[in-house]
């Protein structure tokens, strides 16, 4: 069985002051908590919305303390300042990290009591009922957190830090609002991080144990869009119209993978990201094409999964014909430059990536993505993986 779940709103292509103006209003919402990053409170699109939303008579509180890859407290940080705002809505308007912590301080909000760590899909908590509503406002175009299920913080473990993935359907956002003009200003490197994280999300969804028709439809279609749009991107930062299909690409595909998981490149790639200090989208896109080939050569259901796509991008896109997706992969990211191997992502030297890598490998097998590979490695499988994209 598939239970599907999606937002209950995608306000697309609108100014974000409008969409919360209407959003916020059809839910006579009157006192709310924005939460986000220093940096995001700096944007002049960003006050301008805070100060026309508390025109229309809302209180707005901002918390913005959310750091890059937060920790698990951070929820109990954002449950305290809603509670004192007496929040009706939580906003959260940022990337990836400030989402998933908007997620998890809307957990701990509505349920002091739950634990974030052990959250799983089918636990209920009751959040739907409690009249709260939570809104995710995207400012990269990648994570598709504003429309998934996951929630991913880090943790300290034996002095390091380790990136945990849990998540329920519950905390898949009642409304996402995609401005796209939002992302006009994204740095290159973090538009092409973000939008091959898309692009991953796509490919784990299509191959994945839990994919279905619906899944494979969205995640082929937002496939496509970052193939066809993000070298536009990347040679014209200023293109609206390719900015926008990106932005929506995101969301697709993270509808995708909540209604059929992900897999082994997004389970190396949270614990890699967390050791080496790497963007995970530029991780988990490195990690993607090795995954690709080491699912086909084991598994005639994900051979025909990525031969399906390939076809079709090939026909739409007019792309050369080649014997893998992994190779078309790799071509675009030559295209726009996104590394390949462990060396170009970090520059870490060998003899202390190899070491680290038998780690990684470890954590991997502790990561929930792994149970929807079409795949199940073994501990050496991974470990080898990890050792050749070196």
């Amino acid at each position: 069985m598939v239970d599907f779940v999606f937002p209950r709103r995608i306000v697309y292509n609108e100014g974000l002051s409008r969409a919360l103006e209407t959003l916020l209003g059809d839910k006579g919402v009157k006192h709310v908590l924005v939460v986000t990053d220093g940096k995001v409170t700096t944007m002049s699109w960003f006050k301008e919305a805070v100060e026309h939303v508390a025109g229309l008579g809302v209180e707005v509180c901002i918390f913005d303390g959310v750091t890059p890859e937060p920790e698990f407290d951070v929820g109990d940080a954002i449950a305290s300042e809603a509670r004192r705002c007496r929040a009706e809505a939580i906003v959260a308007v940022g990337g990836g990290s400030v989402i998933d912590a908007a997620k998890a301080g809307f957990v701990k909000f509505v349920r002091p009591d739950a634990d974030l760590e052990g959250l799983a899909p089918f636990n209920y908590l009751g959040l739907e009922d409690s009249g709260i509503i939570l809104v995710a406002v995207p400012t990269t175009s990648g994570t598709g957190s504003d429309a998934s299920y996951g929630i991913v913080l880090t943790k300290r473990v034996n002095g390091g830090r380790e990136k945990i993935a849990v998540g329920s359907y519950e905390v898949v956002p009642y409304a996402s609002i995609l401005d796209p003009s939002i992302t006009l200003g994204m740095p290159e490197r973090l538009t092409v991080g973000t939008a091959v994280d898309a692009l991953a999300h796509s490919v784990e969804a299509i191959a994945s144990t839990n994919a279905n028709p619906l899944s494979d439809a969205l995640a082929a279609k937002a496939a496509e869009i970052v193939f066809r749009r993000l070298p536009e991107v990347v040679n014209d930062p200023g293109n609206y119209e390719a900015r926008a299909e990106m932005h929506i690409a995101a969301t697709m595909a993270g509808m995708a993978f909540t209604n059929s998981g992900l897999g082994l490149a997004h389970a190396i790639a949270h614990p890699l990201g967390a050791r080496l200090g790497t963007h995970h989208g530029a991780t988990v896109g490195m990690v993607l094409p090795h995954v690709v080939r080491f699912n086909e050569s084991r598994s005639d259901y994900a051979r025909r999964k990525y031969w399906e796509l390939k076809l079709l991008l090939e026909s739409l896109l007019g792309l050369e014909e080649k014997e893998s997706l992994a190779d078309h992969i790799e071509e675009l990211y030559a295209r726009v430059g996104q590394p390949t191997r462990v060396r170009e992502l970090a520059g870490i030297e060998r003899e202390k990536y190899l070491t680290l890598a038998d780690e990684v490998a470890e954590a991997a097998f502790r990561d929930p993505e792994l149970a929807f590979n079409p795949v199940m490695p073994t501990m050496e499988d991974v470990k080898t993986l990890l050792y050749n994209m070196y």
